[in-house]
């Protein structure tokens, strides 16, 4: 990745206070991303289903059962609404089926049906074949060290956005009115 080392320097001589290796990071998962995407969206086009739709197929067989939307979109980690249109596509080709959640009549799962088995009894071999064979450059003690800290990034990201730390809240407390401060305190303890 050549052109990462010269971004990072640029950045960081506009901030003397920045070390560059969060962005250095960052840029070099994102690229790493674009071309795995690319790559599966190369791959996946030619049996007729997105990078999406068939991470949708793949969760629905590795959790052996129904799953609600929003349960799905936790798993894929995209937003629910992005995977109606998707869930839809699927639904015309006969892959998946939609059904009526009887724990929940609000809400619908999300089903594999048989032609979405042999779909990926078919397909899926081959994928992992890919797949191995795109990793080929890691040992797998690479890829083991990689997907530990990856998963140390994504602790990392999730703790960065919680809303409200302990601290932040510590630091409402201590911004209320003196008025609030009295009401608070004389308020029933429960």
């Amino acid at each position: 990745m050549p052109y990462l080392s010269e971004q990072v320097a640029v950045s960081a001589a506009l901030d003397k206070q920045l070390d560059g290796s969060a962005l250095w990071v960052l840029l070099a998962v994102y690229r790493a991303f674009a071309v795995l995407d690319r790559d599966q969206s190369d791959e996946l086009d030619s049996m007729g289903v997105s990078p999406l739709q068939f991470n949708i197929l793949t969760t629905l067989q590795r959790v052996k059962q129904p799953a609600t939307m929003g349960a799905l979109a936790s798993m894929l980690v995209v937003k629910p609404n992005n995977l109606s249109g998707n869930i839809n596509t699927l639904a015309e080709r006969g892959l998946v089926r939609r059904e009526l959640n009887v724990s929940d009549q609000r809400s619908l799962l999300a089903v594999l049906t048989p032609e979405g088995e042999a779909f990926l009894a078919e397909h899926l071999p081959a994928h992992w074949r890919r797949m191995e064979h795109l990793m080929g450059g890691l040992s797998r003690e690479q890829r083991l060290q990689l997907v530990a800290l990856l998963k140390q990034m994504v602790l990392s990201i999730d703790a960065a956005q919680q809303p409200t730390s302990v601290r932040e809240r510590a630091g409402k407390k201590a911004k209320r009115s003196p008025e609030r401060a009295v009401s608070d305190a004389q308020a029933p303890h429960r």
